[in-house]
């Protein structure tokens, strides 16, 4: 009976070992980041509009659309409970993203029906945006040098978004059939009724200022100085602009990050 007892013991004192092997430090880290949008990224709640606005300019533009996503990330982690007695190896603490800079740029050719004729111009839609994200971290070292990161964090954005894009006139009947984002002018900025094969007389071009706290969960995997990661960003920004109605936009993106770790 005696030596059943001893059993979980010694699993015990066998994971503590493995885990004994590494050591975990405050450190800081700098990422370059790729960025795809995801699920709903760029609808506006309430209105009718693309589902994702990645695949509806693919759509609509196919091997013409250009597209470039990216972000640079600085921040750090400050750990603040180790829990030695238990496992040790493993540290829980704070991350804090002094700067995340992203960029999701779409530059696409469309034709605009003028005078009966129809003339072929460029469009853009570009997002800039800037967050401070301040979350929660856990680390697990397993042997020296190698980490598992797993952070949660809440992400205060503020972002502008240029655009110059097509848009269509009501119909005949007085009905929007496209998504309506300027009542004063009354047209709208997305054909999305007739699977994207309407051509567009007249074009929209504006400037917005968003704001929002997304959210966002995932991990990073560090060796030594070097860094991989994922993380997945939810949430909406609420835009206004100088003409068109103000929106509610869906800010999902996923993005995957490589960089450097100091101690």
């Amino acid at each position: 009976m005696k030596k059943l007892l001893l059993i979980p013991f010694v699993i015990l004192m066998a994971c503590s070992s493995v885990f004994s092997q590494g050591t975990i430090k405050n450190n800081s880290y700098f990422n370059l980041t790729w960025i795809r949008p995801i699920a709903d990224y760029g609808t506006i709640v309430g209105q009718e509009s693309p589902k994702n606005l990645l695949k509806y300019y693919k759509n609509k533009s196919g091997d013409d659309l250009q597209h470039y996503s990216g972000a640079l990330n600085v921040g750090a982690n400050f750990y603040i409970h180790p829990i030695g007695w238990l496992i040790e190896g493993f540290k829980a603490g704070l991350c804090v993203d002094f700067i995340d800079l992203g960029i999701d740029y779409y530059r696409f050719s469309d034709g605009i029906e003028k005078n009966g004729k129809i003339d072929t111009t460029n469009f853009n839609d570009l997002t800039a945006s800037y967050s401070l994200n301040l979350g929660l971290v856990a680390t697990i070292s397993p042997v020296k040098n190698f980490y598992i990161d797993l952070t949660a964090k809440l992400c205060p954005t503020f972002a502008v978004n240029y655009f110059r894009i097509p848009s269509y006139v009501k119909d005949k009947d007085g009905n929007f059939v496209f998504e309506y984002r300027n009542p004063d002018l009354e047209y709208g900025g997305y054909d999305i009724k007739d699977g994207i094969y309407n051509v567009p007389t007249k074009e929209s071009e504006d400037t917005g200022i968003g704001l929002g706290v997304d959210y966002s969960f995932g991990f990073n995997i560090r060796y030594s100085k070097l860094s991989v990661g994922c993380e997945w960003l939810l949430g909406n920004l609420n835009y206004s602009y100088d003409s068109w109605d103000a929106q509610k936009i869906h800010n999902q993106r996923l993005k995957v990050k490589i960089g450097l770790s100091f101690e």
